[in-house]
């Protein structure tokens, strides 16, 4: 056999003796002086602190290997509870603030990221602890040698037997990175500015406060509910300057819209070879990093089906209270075409103050179907922009009525008493647009708003010729699309939907129950007028001008008139 290798002794620890003591002299020995000992040991520990950091040892759920990867402007992680949408964005964040993301999406140092979330109590309790706190996830040592530590994964069956030797991982960003905090709450574990040796700086934010205005980030980071809407719009601004980039993970269970139009851009955009805005949808089950007992336990605690639909499908709690879910882009949109000119036509109108909605639709001769084909959304607008608007967007196009919400249409304004209808009416004519039924104003539109509601319903159930009533041409009409996605009834605190509507984004939803509770038929289209030719032309035009000669009592005697007779 061969001789046994021989290793040199391992270096002495401090309780060897290895102190240094004052007055004595450093002597060095087979491992080199005490002073060269010590830092060789403080190098040791810190080199194995550093291979079990979180970052390090981090593994992403195969579903969202794509999402690390992606460099879409906007990453949305939509999914139930406990399905790790939360952990992998604070990996996200982690790893571009500290500059070790493996794909290079981020500059390395002097960054900027804001951090969102509902309130204090989700900085604290979500965002600070997952990022700056022990325990995003767990970890175990490999059985093989050197025994490395690495994510522990319940679903191997070795792992699981050894469930009782996993601990929590350290914190995503360790705190050799972090150079100050600056407290909002530090009671509370809530930050206001986290500044790192690198010069990356995290910023934290409640939704319940606006935005900040002014500021150019290079990531932001929305973490379940927004309340204030504003957050949005404000944070893609911010974005612009440095070619940042948003992330938003939640369960939708408070049914926040935004997040429901981002899910619906970014189905529409799944086609795009560089989408903006790109969804992962999640679920508990492909959470492989808990234990089925653990996915078992939570879901026994819901107690309706909705709350299993939001919390462990990840639906949104929005689509359990719409008004018209039975409508459907693939069902009822149709591809674009121009209007044929012998279709009637028909304007509604809701004249809001904030918002001035206005829906075209086009009936064809069989009546078998209403298509609507144009709108327009005019934000602060009188009654002049409405009409000047209008006759630019019409032209060419002659229409059998207009409707108007009747109740809106009655408010008078309070500086000149004239009432909207006939502000809007007189626009019309100033603008020469007219209809065949209604000339220059309105007729009046139903207010019954159920039986509103119903009449729609009818328009987009399936027929029996597997068609519905009503078709939206495709592109044509986003803010009507955006309404009725969501456009939903109320619901109470105590989870039960009533009848009453939600009062927003309903401008078109309004103008689409007017129009059906008018049941538009087709008429003929009017002939025009015969042309006048050119003898009767010219003698008119001679007439005008001896009128305008000799006054308005005038008379022709014809051809042979010997002059003009008083």
């Amino acid at each position: 056999m061969p001789e046994k290798m021989q290793f040199p002794p391992p270096p002495p620890t401090v309780a060897d003796g290895d102190v240094i003591v004052p007055g004595v002299p450093d002597q060095p020995g087979p491992w080199g002086t005490i002073m060269e000992r010590q830092r060789l040991r403080a190098l040791a520990l810190e080199k194995a602190r550093r291979a079990c950091e979180a970052l390090k040892l981090y593994e992403s759920l195969p579903k969202l290997h794509s999402f690390h990867a992606s460099d879409a402007k906007i990453r949305v992680i939509r999914g139930s509870n406990r399905s790790s949408k939360t952990v992998s964005s604070a990996a996200e964040i982690a790893r571009a603030v500290t500059g070790t993301d493996p794909y290079h999406k981020y500059p390395t140092e002097n960054g900027r990221v804001f951090c969102v979330a509902k309130d204090q109590r989700e900085i604290g309790q979500v965002m600070y602890r997952k990022m700056f706190r022990a325990g995003a996830f767990r970890i175990i040592r490999d059985e093989t040698w050197p025994h490395p530590w690495r994510a522990f994964r319940p679903w191997v069956k070795s792992d699981l037997e050894r469930e009782s030797e996993a601990k929590s991982a350290p914190p995503l960003i360790p705190p050799r990175f972090v150079k100050h905090i600056s407290w909002e709450n530090k009671g509370a574990s809530v930050p206001n500015i986290i500044t790192l040796h690198n010069g990356w700086e995290l910023s934290f934010f409640s939704s319940l406060a606006k935005p900040p205005h002014g500021a150019d980030i290079d990531l932001a980071w929305f973490d379940e509910e927004i309340i204030d809407p504003d957050w949005l719009p404000e944070m893609t601004a911010r974005l612009v300057d440095r070619n940042g980039k948003l992330i938003w993970s939640a369960t939708p269970q408070a049914g926040t819209e935004q997040l429901f139009s981002l899910s619906e851009t970014a189905a529409e955009e799944t086609t795009k070879e560089r989408p903006i805005v790109v969804e992962w949808h999640t679920l508990l089950e492909d959470n492989r990093y808990l234990t089925k007992r653990q996915k078992q336990e939570f879901a026994a605690t819901l107690q309706t089906d909705e709350e299993r639909r939001v919390r462990i499908l990840g639906e949104f709690a929005l689509m359990s209270h719409l008004v018209y879910p039975e409508y459907h882009k693939a069902t009822h949109n149709v591809p674009f075409f121009n209007v044929p000119a012998d279709w009637a036509r028909y304007m509604v109108v809701d004249p809001g103050i904030q918002v001035c909605a206005v829906l075209f639709a086009a009936i064809p001769p069989n009546e078998k179907h209403v298509y609507l084909y144009d709108e327009l959304y005019l934000e602060n607008v009188n009654a002049t922009m409405f009409g000047r608007e209008v006759a630019r967007h019409v032209e060419g196009q002659t229409f059998q009525a207009f409707l108007i919400d009747s109740h809106a249409g009655r408010t008078s304004d309070i500086g000149s008493g004239l009432t909207r209808e006939y502000q809007y009416s007189q626009a019309l004519k100033d603008n020469a647009v007219s209809s065949a039924r209604s000339g220059h104003g309105f007729l009046w539109a139903s207010d019954d708003v159920k039986g509103g509601i119903l009449a729609v319903r009818a328009w987009l159930r399936i027929r029996e010729d597997g068609f519905p009533k009503l078709r939206v041409i495709r592109d044509r009409l986003p803010n009507f699309e955006r309404e009725i996605r969501l456009y939903h009834h109320k619901r109470k605190s105590t989870g039960e939907i009533t009848d009453d509507i939600v009062q927003r984004n309903n401008h078109q939803m309004d103008n689409l129950r007017y129009l059906a509770m008018h049941e538009p038929k087709w008429y003929p289209p009017q002939k025009p007028k015969k042309a006048e030719s050119w003898a009767v032309k010219q003698l008119r035009l001679k007439n005008e001008r001896k009128r305008a000669k000799y006054g308005r009592d005038y008379i022709s005697l014809g051809p042979r008139g010997g002059g003009p007779s008083f």
